[in-house]
């Protein structure tokens, strides 16, 4: 399971709407946020297919290979049906599918990445979180995922489900999950069984529960026997009304090792901590905090260690034997976090484009260095598809406009050019990065405002 900031943002936001029993529409701007990835997707099924989130829209690749300056296509978040000026999607890939959870239910591409269909079941239900059975090696045919949706229907009332699919992302069912109605759900993690590796072992639910009068609580739902029974545990020191708890990841030791955030967003307060359970949630301890979002998190394939981090905190890689020792980490970079992935190959990074010099960054020595694996910079427009498809009828005629506002102009000098015949953003061969560092912190809150003068209508 890998956490990233602005989900953990949005889905703030969404407790709070959902707490009101209302999804309203906000106003916003075109192109209102400032560009930046912010999630990175892998297939377990072929490694080399990744994608990511970015403020405005999705970036993808069936080939990874083929670095940062080619492979990749944009596509836009309308042709899946979310507004990316609102909302930072549940992302995973199932069998060479993506599936996308958003406030109107769970969509899923077609096989030729052209089309989008929204899961009949899961309409009007917003999807909160995506999990995939979390294996080591390439999942089978049929490996279970679930999406949870968490919906408020009422004050402190909620209407949570728990869908699942068995066929590779094609068909979903509601495991009519029996959870309590004060119950506000924003997570969820699985280990496999460790008697079967295509089933369930134990699930575990995050969120809050209680009412306005009796008080908020931080809590973990778990299930053993696949989501049919859930034991509710609390969570000491998470108030359940301000701090919210998210879960980051589960290790199938027994009992199972639980990884929890406890996130206060309220800007301009925003605060976290990193908790570990040893005894499947029962109690936790501490190992990190911050005066920030540390919205990185991902454990190693083997699951020995964990690597965290944030904007501030940059990135730290700590041992799971001895996470209590973790405050004591060397910062392994500055690079600004915003989110980790750790595959078999290498451990992925969400950067600062602009100081950071990449989008994504991937590091085959445990973070210690990085490389680029996408810039701002690196989409073609997006994949060639039937003018009647989602993504040719949608996404065709925005690509001129957001190659031009969207494509990082500040990333290289001189600028990318319009997109060519073949629909990529040219970046000129003679073009040199530009390092804002030296620029110091007003030179770039100037060259920052600037980008978003450019990007807004």
């Amino acid at each position: 399971m890998d956490r990233d900031t602005s989900t953990l943002r949005s889905r703030w936001l969404a407790a709070a709407l959902l707490a009101l029993a209302s999804l309203g529409t906000r106003d916003a701007h075109a192109h209102g946020r400032f560009p930046a990835s912010n999630a990175v997707r892998f297939d377990r099924a072929a490694p080399d297919h990744a994608v990511v989130r970015t403020t405005f829209g999705l970036y993808d690749t069936p080939e990874l290979e083929a670095g940062p300056g080619g492979g990749w296509r944009w596509l836009c978040s309308s042709a899946i049906g979310y507004d990316a000026n609102k909302e930072d999607p549940a992302l995973t890939l199932v069998e060479g599918h993506l599936v996308v959870g958003t406030f109107g239910g769970l969509v899923v591409a077609s096989e030729d990445r052209c089309g989008y269909d929204l899961v009949p079941a899961t309409k009007d239900h917003y999807i909160v979180e995506l999990a995939a059975l979390p294996t080591r090696d390439a999942p089978a045919p049929g490996s279970p995922v679930l999406a949870l949706a968490s919906n408020g229907v009422g004050e402190d009332v909620f209407d949570v489900r728990l869908f699942e699919s068995r066929d590779g992302a094609a068909s979903w069912k509601d495991l009519a999950a029996s959870l309590p109605k004060d119950f506000l759900a924003l997570s969820v993690v699985a280990a496999p069984s460790a008697s079967d590796a295509l089933e369930w072992g134990t699930i575990f639910l995050s969120g809050r529960d209680g009412t306005l009068d009796g008080g908020y609580h931080g809590v973990l739902f778990r299930s053993d026997d696949g989501g049919t029974s859930w034991q509710r545990l609390e969570l000491d020191g998470v108030d359940g009304l301000a701090t919210l708890p998210y879960l980051q990841g589960v290790l199938p030791t027994e009992p199972p090792t639980v990884f929890v955030s406890a996130v206060l967003d309220a800007p301009p307060i925003r605060e976290q901590r990193n908790l570990v359970s040893r005894d499947g949630g029962a109690s936790f301890t501490t190992y990190a905090e911050a005066k920030e979002l540390l919205p990185g998190f991902s454990l190693s394939p083997d699951g020995t260690r964990v690597a965290f981090g944030g904007e501030k905190a940059g990135l730290l890689v700590a041992p799971v034997a001895a996470l209590e020792d973790a405050a004591q980490s060397k910062k392994l970079q500055k690079t600004r976090v915003a989110c980790l992935s750790w595959q078999e190959d290498a451990l992925y990074v969400c950067g600062n484009a602009f100081v950071d010099g990449f989008s994504v960054g991937r590091s085959t020595d445990d973070g210690a260095t990085f490389a680029p694996v996408t810039f701002l910079t690196s989409a073609c427009g997006p994949k060639s598809c039937d003018a009647a498809s989602d993504v040719g009828g949608t996404c065709g005629p925005l690509w001129t406009i957001e190659a031009k506002e969207l494509v990082a102009p500040l990333t290289c000098d001189p600028p990318p050019e319009p997109p060519d015949e073949s629909g990529c953003a040219v970046v000129p061969r003679d073009a040199e990065r530009v390092d804002p560092a030296p620029l110091g912190l007003v030179g770039l809150a100037v060259a920052s405002i600037a980008a978003r003068r450019r990007r807004r209508r």
